[in-house]
């Protein structure tokens, strides 16, 4: 057995009467689980799976103690898992079920939704199994245990394979990194994201603590981006996690909880904050408020995180330092480049490189601090020749603009525009976004939207902006230097800041 499974087995021993995880019951009431009463759950299960001759599965489901444990049943049994998100659309779904070759679908599944959803077979952990109508012989990369699809910028998701060797190395490192800041830990992320997969479950079953995994609905989060602050507010008042993983929108949601309810942060030890560029200004914001937030960075092609700031070693505006099973370089073009715990490669493509280029570019100081400057595909360069990464630009917007989309484009420009959407005070509001930045990454024009989600092509299947396309469109905009425009039946209007500044002056 590996080292989460060994622990386990360990604290069972040990420990058999400490908790290890909290779920609802069938009213909603607290449901826990003890580390005994966990073994023997993954035994029974993977006597299930075992009994199906199931070789992988699709698991998709909300969270809830099910989930856990058929995923840590397959991985008792060596079974292959693709995770996959309740928001993912029909045909990225197909497109996983085709492309992984599962034998058998897990939770929430319906025969009315497709031709490769067969009969009802089994339930397991509370779990529904169907059969794969559309099953086929697979072949995976050796060593495969879990695929997880990245949502990526298109919309057909990307299949990394993982061996347990590498959920175990990071889980392994994360845990030495944190121990000892919480017992506590509140699953709000999609476990079928391979980041609250590792931290929500792994990392507290390594460590013996305690892990509370309830719906998106009691926490708030439904979807990939619908969040309800309110359920999360309760959510916070009913657990009081120690510790939680967040988006930096997620972030924002907390900050202005705990401006309402100073006493929610009280229990707060330790939030991570990633999947996303964070604001130095953000991290700030949430500190001033007794939130112990600290940003950290990964990718799944590295088997999740890489590196994080924690209370013990941090640096502000950096993703922190680089977690000990890894060893990080910057290559000549400026982009980080990372060795010691690469995937086992996407299906039917095997990593061949020692070192696995990230598509990030980064900065790594004496201290071992790494900070992020943006994608090395998306970086700006302006008719001055400075660079600027536009996520650093949209990073600092959140603080001023919350939840308002805001894309900035400016190649070969004399100066940046930012893409968004009516807003009350917009123009001063990017006047102070502009008072924190150089004078060449300050925002000089604005193309306002009535709803920016309307323009269908600028975005994928996932939601994801197309940078490209929005750059196209928008240069052919500003090309017609008009005020009042429109772009697919939705008017546009420009608003020139340089100008809105001389004149309130």
């Amino acid at each position: 057995m590996n080292a989460i499974l060994n622990a386990i087995e360990k604290w069972a021993r040990e420990t058999p009467d400490n908790i290890a995880f909290v779920g609802s019951g069938l009213s909603g009431e607290p449901l826990p689980v003890t580390y005994k009463e966990l073994v023997d759950c993954i035994h029974y299960t993977a006597h299930q799976l075992q009994a199906m001759q199931a070789q992988a599965i699709a698991l998709r489901a909300d969270n809830s103690l099910g989930w856990v444990v058929v995923d840590l049943a397959a991985m008792y049994l060596n079974v292959v898992v693709v995770p996959i998100p309740t928001f993912f659309s029909a045909s990225q779904v197909e497109h996983i079920l085709h492309s992984s070759a599962v034998d058998a679908l897990v939770g929430e599944w319906s025969v009315n939704e497709g031709d490769y959803v067969g009969e009802r077979i089994e339930t397991i952990a509370g779990l529904a199994v169907y059969a794969h109508n559309m099953a086929q012989s697979a072949s995976y990369l050796p060593g495969t245990q879990k695929i997880t699809f990245t949502s990526g910028s298109t919309g057909a998701p990307k299949g990394v394979c993982l061996s347990q060797d590498n959920v175990c190395r990071v889980a392994q490192s994360l845990a030495t990194s944190v121990c000892g800041e919480a017992t506590r830990h509140l699953i709000v992320l999609p476990l079928s994201t391979l980041l609250e997969n590792i931290t929500g479950v792994y990392v507290p079953l390594l460590l013996g603590v305690t892990s509370y995994v309830v719906s998106g609905e009691q926490t708030g989060l439904m979807g990939s981006n619908q969040f309800d602050v309110k359920r999360f507010a309760n959510a916070l008042e009913q657990y009081h996690p120690q510790s939680l993983v967040l988006t930096p929108a997620l972030l924002l949601a907390l900050i202005s909880v705990v401006k309402q309810q100073p006493s929610l942060a009280e229990t707060l030890k330790y939030v991570a904050v990633g999947g996303a560029r964070v604001s130095a200004s953000l991290i700030e914001a949430a500190q001033q408020l007794g939130i112990a937030a600290y940003e950290g960075y990964g990718l799944s092609e590295c088997g999740s995180v890489v590196c994080l700031n924690t209370p013990k070693a941090h640096k502000a505006g950096s993703s922190g330092r680089v977690l000990p099973h890894l060893n990080v370089r910057i290559a000549k073009d400026g982009e980080l480049e990372v060795k010691g715990n690469s995937a086992l490669g996407y299906l039917g493509a095997a990593f061949t490189s020692e070192w696995l280029a990230t598509g990030d570019l980064a900065e790594i100081d004496a201290q071992g601090f790494v900070t992020l400057l943006g994608r090395k595909k998306n970086l700006i360069v302006t008719a001055y020749g400075r660079n600027v990464s536009p996520e650093w630009v949209e990073s600092e917007a959140v603080a001023f603009l919350p939840n308002v989309p805001f894309f900035v484009i400016g190649n070969d420009q004399h100066t940046l525009c930012a893409i968004t959407q009516q807003q009350p005070d917009l123009a001063q509001k990017v006047t102070a976004l502009n008072a924190l930045l150089p004078d060449y990454a300050r925002i000089g024009r604005l193309l306002v939207f009535e709803n920016i989600s309307q323009v269908t092509q600028w975005f994928t299947a996932n939601g994801k902006i197309r940078r490209n396309q929005l750059e196209r469109d928008a240069t052919q905009l500003l090309a017609n230097n008009q005020v009042e425009m429109l772009l697919d039946g939705q008017s546009v209007t420009r608003i020139d800041i340089a100008a809105q500044q001389l004149l309130a002056s």
